[in-house]
């Protein structure tokens, strides 16, 4: 009896605790679901809203952009992209390498792909670009073993003309994780995986061209499947820019400079609108419009050609005997070229001896100096005028200031003065240092495009304009809806009298007809030019600059090639090159590389 009710108490016991424990265990749960119900429920609710609802994102196409014919220069086509979360997928290993395995790449490309990428580890990177429908169809039947992957639609850059517009236009390049920051604090519409123009016109009107993206909003069900579509909003392109570019003249100064190392820039000298803009070498944009391989970057980046360079804005140069109109203009302003003198092959100074390019002999006059370049007429000219009275007419004609182009990162160049050289070395200037100053040697220092806008002073009468690329921008695809539009905005006036600017205008008719510009000289076409060579610490480099016709210019034209020595061999037929294709002489496709067996500086 006693041993049945010790057992009775045993039981009671035990029944208590697991009352106790089952009663500990229920208060667990109605705590865990009052935290959950009242605690966190608007979060979870959220939470599970974004499960069930899904954005599918149509990213919108950039704007179009087309030459001053309306042929196009830049256009967007649709195009599939793989996105990875590099958190996700790096977590889970069975899913990395199967979307390996659907992209035909090796774990180390993708985790390369993840390290160089410059959003955040939990953004989405993009992964793959321009892939085929069957690799849609791939990832959409192995979802549920690929979390983090998804697919856009997205819109890719394409250039038809390809390296010779490069320069132009730029590259695009994914959002770096500081411009996505100040994007977003701006209240801009940008996420990570977005392209965004890095360099040129793709930078210079990012806001113009970037169009709104659209898409869906969809309900799917715990399987990842569509249950229903519940709104949708359209796409708007970006806005279309039409430029003052020729693409015809475009192509053929890449033809024409081939493979040497160079610019070329035509412009409109009354108007400042750029004809063609042309660096070499080159490169092909489309690479940067999607991922760039690593052996694709390394290829462009290690070049010693710096194809990435834009020669025509980015770098500056002595221009040499291209210096010498505008010298000419400050002389005749300040009355002191009407002198005739001999040239022996040098002039001594001091004890140093300044030499000129060959020995032009007696009867050297303003004429001849400028039609056959001698630089001991110059130098004459230079000690009678001094270099303060040489920078400011220069500095009137551009040559040391920035021209304002519609381009981001554009170089100053450089004209020095008595006032410089004291400043930077407390020291005055000599006698001995102005005549290289007079031949557009020692600090000298002007971009193409600076020679471009100083070359069409000299052709329209001293008026210096400020240089576009951009014509018009219209609303999207209708060129009716004119968003913006360029006018000639003229920048600075050269104090010159018109009879000045005549004279020069004939004397560098004659360089053309006679002198070292020969290889200039179009038939029914009346060029004026100037060569040049700058010397430097190797090869001199050469120029030509020149404008036509003369009595009204439409077009001037420059041309630099680095180490070509001699600006009447191998720069002039790059100029004549875009004015054969400007005055119909010439098509496109019969420009190549010339040379003329003309003797010059």
């Amino acid at each position: 009896m006693l041993s049945q009710f010790k057992d009775r108490k045993l039981q009671l016991s035990r029944i208590n605790q697991l009352m106790a424990v089952i009663g500990v265990v229920f208060l667990i749960m109605l705590g865990r679901l009052w935290y959950l119900q009242i605690a966190q429920g608007q979060s979870l609710l959220e939470q599970s809203e974004a499960n069930r609802i899904k954005l599918l994102r149509t990213r919108a196409p950039r704007g179009a952009i087309l030459d001053c014919k309306g042929r196009v220069l830049a256009t967007s086509r649709p195009q599939f992209v793989v996105m990875a979360i590099p958190d996700e997928l790096s977590a889970n290993s069975e899913a990395l390498h199967t979307l390996c395995g659907i992209l035909q790449l090796q774990p180390e490309e993708l985790q390369d792909i993840f390290k160089t990428s410059k959003v955040r580890p939990s953004s989405p990177v993009r992964v793959a670009v321009n892939v085929p429908m069957e690799i849609v169809a791939r990832i959409g039947e192995l979802r549920m073993r690929l979390p983090g992957v998804s697919v856009e639609l997205d819109q890719i850059r394409f250039y038809p003309d390809g390296p010779a517009v490069a320069h132009i236009m730029g590259k695009l390049g994914e959002i770096g994780r500081e411009e996505l920051d100040r994007a977003q604090a701006a209240a801009k519409d940008y996420r990570p995986g977005d392209y965004v123009g890095k360099t040129g016109l793709e930078e210079q009107y990012e806001e113009l061209l970037r169009g709104t993206d659209g898409g869906k909003q969809i309900e799917v069900n715990a399987f990842g499947s569509v249950v229903r579509i519940l709104g949708e909003k359209e796409s708007v392109p970006g806005k279309t820019l039409k430029l003052s570019i020729d693409r015809d003249l475009q192509v053929a100064g890449l033809r024409a400079l081939g493979n040497q190392k160079g610019a070329v820039i035509a412009i409109d000298p009354q108007t400042g609108a750029v004809l063609a803009m042309v660096s070499a070498p080159a490169y092909n944009p489309n690479v940067f419009v999607k991922k760039v391989k690593i052996a694709d970057w390394r290829a462009i980046n290690s070049d010693p050609g710096n194809p990435q360079q834009n020669r025509c804005v980015g770098n500056s140069y002595p221009p040499g005997s291209t210096f010498k109109p505008i010298h000419a203009i400050a002389g005749l302003i300040n009355g002191q070229c009407d002198f005739t003198l001999a040239c022996p092959g040098s002039r001594k100074v001091g004890r140093r001896s300044f030499r000129c390019w060959r020995t032009h002999g007696r009867g050297i006059n303003f004429n001849r100096a400028i039609a056959e370049s001698c630089d001991v007429w110059f130098y004459e000219l230079g000690f009678r005028l001094g270099v303060d009275k040489i920078a400011k007419t220069a500095r009137e004609f551009g040559i040391g200031s920035k021209t304002g182009i519609d381009l981001p990162d554009e170089r100053m160049g450089f004209m020095p003065d008595t006032a410089w050289k004291h400043r930077v070395y407390q020291e005055r200037w000599y006698k001995g240092e102005t005549p290289s100053v007079s031949i557009g040697q020692g600090a000298v220092l002007a971009s193409p495009l600076q020679m471009a806008l100083a070359i069409s002073g000299i052709a329209n009468g001293g008026r210096i304009y400020r240089p576009h690329l951009l014509a018009e921008a219209y609303q999207s695809t209708n060129l009716k809806a004119i968003l913006k539009e360029m006018h000639p905005e003229l920048k600075s006036t050269v104090n010159a009298r018109p009879e000045d600017f005549e004279r020069v205008r004939q004397a560098m008719r004659l360089a053309v007809t006679q002198g070292t510009g020969r290889g200039c000289n179009i038939p029914d076409v009346t060029v004026c030019g100037k060569t040049g060579s700058a010397e430097n610490s190797g090869i001199a480099h050469a120029w030509f600059v020149c404008f036509a016709p003369m009595d009204n210019p439409k077009i001037a034209v420059v041309c630099i090639v680095e180490h070509g020595a001699h600006g009447a061999k191998v720069a002039a037929p790059v100029c004549r090159a875009l004015l054969d294709v400007y005055f119909g002489k010439k098509k496109v496709n019969q420009i190549g590389v010339g040379k003329v067996s003309v003797s010059g500086d």
